[in-house]
């Protein structure tokens, strides 16, 4: 995953893109992608970069058809671009639950959304991580992963303990190694490559 991160590095230090900007074309392409798949959403979000996707995603599709569930709260310190994601959300006037899951049972047949951990995920997923995880797969209704699934590695396609299984990926610039090697091609579902609007 050092290529990924190279790409976004030399957008914000030598092409001077503010990172927000590159959060912000990520998540249009989520939204755009999510749409075809239906019209209720239901976003879990991590407390990285990930998660600010999934947050941003949900501006874009329009908050009100969204249940938006944060695993925790964006650090400001640590992930300013995924806390700025959250102040809006919130500022727009959306609920952010933060530490719950959804009732599975109320959103069925909802576009489920993982953006719960990209691909600098180098850890097996325990506790309440795993638990996410899990009800993501036992949801029912269309699933799309943000960037790679939660729980996949970047690299090498293991699951870290358990990863979500999603219909569609939508990732960034370029396929990740881990999508098409190990358990990759079983969790990614289909593949969608979506630029970042870089030169």
């Amino acid at each position: 995953m050092a290529e990924a991160r190279a790409i976004d590095r030399d957008a914000a230090e030598r092409l001077g893109m503010p990172t927000v900007l590159l959060m912000e074309n990520a998540a249009r392409s989520v939204a755009e992608v999510a749409r075809t798949l239906g019209e209720r959403f239901v976003v879990l979000a991590g407390a990285g970069n990930n998660g600010g996707d999934g947050l941003a995603a949900a501006r874009h599709l329009g908050f009100r058809r969204c249940a938006v569930h944060l695993l925790a709260e964006p650090d400001p310190a640590k992930v300013a671009d995924a806390a700025l994601q959250a102040r809006i959300l919130r500022a727009a006037g959306a609920t952010l639950q933060v530490g719950r899951l959804p009732d599975l049972d109320a959103w069925r047949g909802a576009v489920w959304i993982d953006a719960l951990f990209g691909t600098g995920l180098d850890r097996e997923l325990q506790g309440a991580a795993r638990t996410w995880v899990e009800a993501f797969d036992r949801a029912v209704g269309p699933k799309l992963a943000v960037d790679i699934p939660s729980g996949l590695h970047g690299d090498s396609g293991v699951v870290l303990g358990a990863a979500c299984r999603a219909d569609v990926t939508v990732t960034f610039v370029a396929r990740k190694r881990g999508m098409v090697l190990g358990a990759g091609p079983l969790h990614c579902g289909r593949i969608e490559v979506r630029g970042l609007g870089l030169p």
